[in-house]
């Protein structure tokens, strides 16, 4: 069978924004940091005048430099204090994650090294002169948000003279130990334009970013390949939000590639699939945790916020895939064929195949998953619920019968103990 209707590419640029919004949701007390911090890496990158390439590669790492937070907590300590603790985390969580994903590998090494003191990162032989520059400039750039954010703005919400000499004093105090001096120097002259201040706000700055895209940015589109490169580091920010979800997104990707051979589809569709699932529930970073994470009965209000994340994940993702049909079959999964789903409440007639698919993956590996307030279901028991949503015409059949024909491999990869199969 094959269902690709279209190449699948991915936009780098809404990604990047995207993994920002991913890191606004993770801590709840403070948005748009990676917005602010990529507008002011990249207004110091012109103003010590870089070219424009290397000007904009210090605007997307300022977007995605927090990558390896995974919680509030994480956040909030980076957020607390001017020379934060207990940084290197993160840091390497960030590296190790870019360092898998192709299109942003180029990010690993000075997300690694952006809260390392120039005095330190200066004297590392093995690093080139370009990552030490761009890390360093985006630690201060994240500083500089820091010491923004933490002093008062005036009756109308903008930045005081005050609030522009303190940054700058503490800045010069901090250079050639904290800071690359050239890069205070260049900062301290553009913390003084009003204009710059001016521009900090979320909607400018993202009306920059699509500047660079009409002027030939070479962070453009990717293929298949990448683009699952791509959904592989989503997943895994979205995963790490919740304990009992980690690794619930490659573990739905992993059994609707496997069933998807099993069924006949063309390899390429596999691969499609394995990306739907992959991306499938990256609307729950919005999601708060403390619902995610609660194990008795949800209320009526907190069952409208779980169902929200099917919407949350499909406009997330037509940001960055715009028309590709991978959209349909990742948001869908929780679509049931009487009706009965959300958040659109199709139907059988409007839910092609590879929706039906995700829709039961979804569900098994829901069930076979073990949480902190319950083990997973034996295989026995998840295959009785899943046939009984089959017999209440809820899921696919078809798609039922291939797991049941093979049952076996199918636990196995939903609960990890398997993770290479031979090809169908």
């Amino acid at each position: 069978m094959n269902f690709h209707k279209d190449d699948v590419s991915v936009d780098m640029h809404r990604v990047l924004f995207e993994i920002a919004y991913a890191l606004d949701a993770v801590g709840h007390d403070e948005t748009y940091h990676g917005h602010r911090v990529a507008y002011i890496a990249y207004q110091c990158a012109v103003k010590l005048g870089w070219d424009e390439e290397k000007s904009r590669m210090a605007f997307s790492l300022g977007l995605i430099h927090d990558c390896g937070v995974s919680e509030s907590k994480e956040l909030n300590i980076l957020l607390s204090a001017f020379v934060p603790k207990n940084t290197e985390r993160h840091c390497m969580k960030g590296y190790e994650l870019l360092l898998k994903c192709g299109p942003l590998k180029k990010f690993a090494v000075p997300v690694l090294y952006h809260h390392t003191p120039w005095e330190q990162l200066a004297s590392i032989p093995y690093i080139s002169p370009s990552d030490k520059s761009l890390a360093s400039l985006v630690f201060l750039a994240d500083r500089v948000d820091y010491l923004h954010r933490s002093q008062p703005v005036d009756g109308y919400g903008n930045v005081t003279s005050q609030t522009k000499r303190q940054i700058a004093s503490e800045l010069v105090d901090n250079a050639g130990a904290m800071f690359e001096p050239q890069q205070v120097q260049a900062m301290g002259e553009l913390l003084q334009c009003d204009d710059f201040w001016f521009s900090m706000e979320s909607r400018h700055i993202e009306s920059l970013s699509d500047k660079f895209v009409e002027t030939g940015s070479k962070m453009a589109s990717t293929g298949l390949e990448d683009s699952i490169s791509v959904a592989e580091l989503f997943a895994q920010i979205v995963d790490a939000k919740s304990s009992f979800t980690y690794q619930h997104s490659y573990h739905v990707a992993r059994l609707a590639e496997f069933l998807a051979q099993k069924l006949g589809y063309d390899s390429r569709s596999c691969r499609m699939l394995y990306l739907a699932g992959l991306i499938h529930d990256i609307g729950k970073l919005k999601t708060p945790s403390k619902i995610l994470h609660k194990a008795d009965a949800l209320t009526e209000d907190e069952y409208r916020c779980i169902k929200r994340h099917a919407t949350d994940s499909r406009h997330a993702l037509e940001n960055m895939f715009h028309q590709s049909s991978i959209i349909d079959w990742a948001a869908n999964h929780h679509e049931r064929l009487d009706g009965s789903g959300y958040p659109l409440g199709l139907t059988k007639e409007q839910l092609d195949g590879p929706s039906r698919l995700v829709a039961v993956t979804d569900v098994f590996q829901a069930l076979t998953q073990s949480r902190p307030y319950r083990a997973g279901l034996s295989l026995e028991e998840s295959m009785s619920i899943l046939k009984s949503l089959v017999d209440e015409e809820k899921l696919d059949r078809t798609i039922f019968n291939c797991v049941d024909t093979y049952r076996d491999q199918c636990y196995r990869i939903s609960t990890g103990c398997e993770e290479q199969l031979e090809p169908a």
